[in-house]
């Protein structure tokens, strides 16, 4: 929606894909945070939420580095599209790769009902 809206030159798509893509990592984030909080050593936990912190800026920085060094070189609107793609592959691949074991295992344990650590 938010590409849709730059190519269309239209700015209510373009801030209503704004919007949308504002709220789901917002969301991913807020949720991010919630299982680190939950899966983190109290001792350590904010060891691993700066951690988090950390890759999640990353994660916002990096992509919009790469939208100006592409729009130094070629057209604005075909450097929006390339992030956007790139962005969405990322996205997918991260999700069909997603260790759903390690979670269920992980979750288990912290209800107690089996050993963190467990052999495959």
């Amino acid at each position: 929606m938010f590409e849709a809206g730059l190519w269309a030159r239209s700015l209510p798509t373009f801030a209503a894909g704004t919007l949308l893509a504002g709220t789901g990592i917002g969301l991913a984030f807020r949720r991010g945070v919630g299982v680190a909080q939950r899966l983190a050593d109290p001792r350590r936990r904010a060891d691993l939420i700066s951690t988090y912190f950390l890759f999640a800026y990353t994660g916002t920085i990096v992509p919009t580095l790469a939208l100006g060094l592409l729009d130094q070189t070629i057209n604005q609107d075909v450097a929006a599209l390339i992030l956007a793609v790139a962005v969405v592959a990322t996205t997918l691949a991260s999700a069909l790769r997603r260790p759903t074991t390690a979670i269920a295992r992980a979750t288990a344990a912290l209800s107690g009902s089996t050993p963190l650590l467990h052999a495959p």
